[in-house]
């Protein structure tokens, strides 16, 4: 009888010790496969949120199995650690850090909505922003617990070669590039090495020899359910997967002669996955262009705070190439004819496959353009209602060179335009943008006398090294809440997004209107030709003028040579210098602020989550382990507190003697039973209740006696009459109560010696957590 405790705890430890192998083994096998995922994502920081959510993964599940909670209770403490995980790392508004509030589920609302977006238009290797971070975190996640019920709770580790094979669907389905093959090689390790600790496990002892009828072997109906499920997913993960990545351009998803507007989708993340996807990949070829120029895809004329530019209506789309039209109709406000070179250039489409077919300047004429090509004169945008691969194709276009005296006219001044002018209002649209915007272009352009003066003024005070913007892929963090009013007080830092969607948007600050353009740079020069490719990505601002139309102007200060200086643009001096801008009407609805105003100061500080991931991330991952660790060490000596503060008072009870001193000593017995897993039964007397307990508990025989006493005690005190005093003593004369200490504690000590309380009935006490009769 004394051995029986020992045996217990040994197979306790047993126990455990067949769940961490196979637990850790099954996080390293996600880890391996998730090597996979260096077709997808640029660089390797990725890496270390992929081992810090597994290792949080694992850890919650371990512990919860050396606690003995049932496997339902293992997933879902694991599911709950993952949540307080994303929301530290990710978040800034959870309590403690890692426990989810309104605003913590309301950013991750915006990043999950940005990682769809980047998704679907990036060409991988994307970037990694705080989006598609946040997205790799939760689906590793997610993954690192289904493979933990598999190998761990349901002991089916063959089974988890289907959760490891959607890991693996992933990137083979975003990513033109083949599965490097040290990354399926790591991939098969992890499995193989999940089936070997699994057969040495099941490998039977001479402790514990083979049972008839090959149960060795035998699957558990837990592992049948779970691996249905994981086939299910990997099914439904298998048939959608191939859609991601596939929609890497805008569509229009508009039918002939429709207009598709209300287009919401942003280009911008398919040009920065071109422009940090590693080696370049060619995507045109073209012949006869004379002088270098921008190739634009599309136009943007729409600005939504807090969403960016999108897509304006293109109602006004016309057949590309039409028999009977000699010429392509110009954008609204052009003056015929129009000053500038004509040319006609060959554009060959290489790798380009999209929904968008780029164009020179204006467009005049298109040949060998199929007949579901369509353009738009006033977006000076082709397209399709599907994505396709271009023949190559003809353009005969002219690249506007105005004069810059009819730049300067005075009919420029007028807001909007001329009078007049047929210029849409939504290129004059600023509709909820920031006043210190405006009033920071203000700031800038003052002196400028045209609208043309204030456009070159501030293009040039984005390029000029003096006032601290840099060409970054990674944007700057801010804290104001506003994305454009970080860049332009605080961060100075991004890519061509971010300078051509601010210049565009202080133009129209200042009447002049403006859209942002995506397209391609001129590319490198080969042989007779220009090959361009996703290097050369980039965006641009376009403002409009009366009779010169639509304008290109690039605010990105690119130091690689790729920038395109216009020749209107290179004659003017360089008003960033202090150079004194020539006279003429000031630009209509434009504030004149004081000569030596200062620039309007940085926002306060407010609270809004990191728009990229930067050297905070290392602060809050560490605030995230801490509040994990402080929410697990709550939810640890919680229970057992409980436990302490009513044994406390029952003991305090038991010394005071009195009436109540009985009940509180065979109370702490019961509950020390309970916490040792021996309930006392429905309808039992306290003397078989007592006898249970001893037999059960393995009592020796100090502990026996003490049992036998505390029962006659409470006997006497619950079914003795009031008046029968002499029932109530002991053989030395004194009461039961007054000397029931030493009897109680006799009782416990044999508790402790012949059945020890395991670390989780300590932790999570039972008679807390388990009401009993």
């Amino acid at each position: 009888m004394q051995q029986f405790p020992q045996k217990v705890g040994g197979a306790a430890v047993t126990g455990l010790r067949t769940r961490v192998l196979p637990a850790v083994t099954a996080g390293l096998a996600v880890a391996l496969a998730t090597t996979s995922l260096t077709g997808v994502l640029a660089g390797s920081r990725w890496w270390g949120y992929v081992v810090l959510t597994i290792a949080v993964v694992v850890a919650t599940g371990v512990g919860l199995h050396w606690l003995r909670r049932p496997p339902i209770v293992v997933a879902a403490g694991q599911l709950a650690a993952l949540v307080g995980l994303v929301t530290a790392v990710f978040t800034s508004g959870g309590w403690l850090a890692v426990l989810p509030g309104p605003s913590s589920v309301e950013q991750l609302r915006t990043l999950f909505d940005g990682a769809a977006q980047q998704i679907r238009v990036g060409v991988p290797p994307m970037a990694q922003t705080a989006e598609l971070l946040c997205l790799v975190v939760v689906a590793v996640g997610l993954v690192a617990v289904a493979m933990h019920a598999l190998v761990v709770s349901a002991r089916a580790p063959a089974y988890s070669g289907l959760v490891l094979l959607c890991v693996l669907t992933v990137p083979t389905a975003v990513s033109n590039r083949m599965l490097p093959w040290w990354s399926f090689a790591l991939s098969a390790g992890g499995y193989a090495l999940l089936l070997a600790v699994d057969s040495r496990h099941r490998r039977p002892t001479r402790e514990q020899p083979a049972r008839s009828g090959g149960n060795i072997g035998a699957v558990p109906a837990a592992a049948v359910a779970v691996a249905g499920g994981a086939m299910v997913v990997a099914l439904v993960v298998g048939v959608t997967v191939t859609a991601v990545g596939t929609g890497r351009s805008i569509h229009p998803g508009a039918a002939r002669g429709r207009s598709p507007g209300g287009i919401g989708l942003k280009p911008f993340t398919s040009l920065r996955g071109q422009l940090s996807a590693g080696d370049a990949v060619p995507l045109f070829r073209v012949r006869g262009l004379a002088q270098p120029t921008y190739l634009r895809a599309l136009t943007l004329s729409r600005f939504t705070p807090g969403a960016g530019w999108q897509i304006g209506p293109l109602d006004g789309a016309l057949a590309a190439h039409d028999e009977t039209a000699e010429r392509l109709p110009l954008p609204a406000g052009v003056a015929t004819p129009v000053a500038g070179t004509t040319l006609q250039v060959q554009i060959e489409p290489i790798n380009y496959v999209d929904s968008w077919l780029p164009s020179f300047g204006y467009p005049l004429a298109l040949d060998r353009v199929g007949p579901d090509w369509r353009y738009d004169p006033d977006a000076i945008t082709i397209f399709s209602d599907h994505r396709q691969r271009a023949a190559p194709y003809t353009e005969l276009g002219v690249l506007p060179a105005p004069d810059l005296r009819m730049l300067r006219a005075p009919a420029l001044t007028a807001a909007g335009g001329a009078p007049g002018s047929s210029v849409d209002p939504r290129y004059l649209d600023t509709g909820g943008v920031d006043q210190r915007v405006a009033q920071l272009a203000a700031q800038v352009t003052a002196g400028s006398h045209t609208a043309f003066d204030a456009t070159v003024a501030l293009n040039q005070w984005f390029t000029a090294p003096p006032n601290g913007f840099r060409y970054d892929l990674q944007t700057a963090s801010g804290s104001s809440g506003n994305d454009l009013v970080d860049f332009l007080f605080t961060g100075r830092r991004g890519y061509c997004e971010q300078f051509a969607s601010a210049m565009a948007i202080m133009l129209r600050t200042l009447h002049v209107p403006a859209r942002v353009a995506v397209g391609f740079t001129p590319g490198s020069v080969t042989g007779g030709s220009r090959l361009i490719t996703t290097d050369d990505a980039h965006a641009w601002v376009e403002a409009w003028f009366p009779g010169a139309g639509w304008l290109p102007f690039d605010s990105t200060p690119l130091s690689d040579g790729r920038t395109v200086m216009p020749g209107y643009v290179a004659t003017v001096p360089d008003v960033a210098s202090n150079t004194a801008p020539p006279t003429g009407p000031p630009v209509a609805g434009v504030p004149a602020p004081a000569p030596d105003a200062p620039v309007p100061a940085a926002p306060p500080p407010v609270g809004n989550p990191e728009r990229t991931v930067g050297p905070a991330a290392g602060s809050k991952i560490g605030q995230g382990v801490t509040g994990l660790l402080v929410l697990g060490l709550l939810a640890g000596i919680t229970p057992s507190g409980v436990r302490e503060l009513r044994r406390r008072r029952r003991l305090r009870l038991l010394d005071a003697g009195g009436p109540q001193a009985i009940s509180a000593a065979w109370d702490e017995v019961l509950a020390e039973s309970v916490d040792r897993g021996v309930d006392p039964g429905v309808g039992e007397s306290v003397r078989a209740t007592a006898q249970r307990l001893a037999e059960e508990h393995a009592l020796d025989e100090p502990g026996r006696a003490g049992l036998r006493d505390l029962v006659a005690a409470v006997e006497r005190s619950w079914y003795a009459s009031a008046g029968h005093d002499p029932s109530n003593r002991s053989r030395s004369g004194t009461s039961f109560d007054s000397d029931l200490r030493p009897t109680f504690d006799a009782v416990r000590a044999s508790l402790v010696r012949c059945a020890p309380l395991t670390r989780p009935a300590r932790l999570l006490p039972r008679s807390v957590l388990r009401r009993h009769p």
